[in-house]
């Protein structure tokens, strides 16, 4: 199985699409896959994963998107502060995730700022774009 995710936090923290999480589950041994994306698994779908599956999603809606970043950003520190290794995705890793994986760093504070968080999560992930609202709702909660 193909490796197309990538490493936040090494050993602990990946994040990547929604294609890779099995192979995140199976690699990385991870205890817990967080699904970002609006549309999330199905039941049946969910009752067929291996792993332990929560969905999380961060949201279109202007009113909610920062609300449910912080809401993904605490549910994966949570695990990580519990020795969990966590899997986190959306549906390319390219937008949500890469926004969650922003949020993350700043609140573990391995970050000194939004820039610096942005710019470590583009570098482990170079296809990330965080689009315009996502990037208001992060300068919301941390700026």
């Amino acid at each position: 199985m193909e490796k197309n995710y990538d490493v936040l936090v090494k050993d602990r923290l990946f994040f990547g699409g929604a294609k890779d999480a099995e192979a995140a589950f199976e690699h990385e041994s991870v205890d817990i896959v967080i699904d970002v994306r609006v549309n999330g698994l199905t039941p049946e779908e969910q009752n067929e994963s291996a792993y332990l599956y929560k969905h999380l999603p961060i949201a279109d809606d202007d009113l909610e998107v920062a609300p449910s970043i912080k809401k993904v950003a605490d549910e994966i520190i949570s695990a990580y502060e519990n020795g969990q290794k966590v899997y986190f995705h959306c549906g390319s890793g390219g937008g949500r995730a890469g926004v969650a994986a922003t949020a993350v760093l700043m609140e573990l504070g391995f970050a000194s700022s939004l820039e610096v968080a942005e710019a470590a999560v583009k570098e482990a992930r170079p296809q990330v774009t965080i689009r315009p609202k996502m990037a208001d709702a992060l300068r919301k909660l941390y700026k």
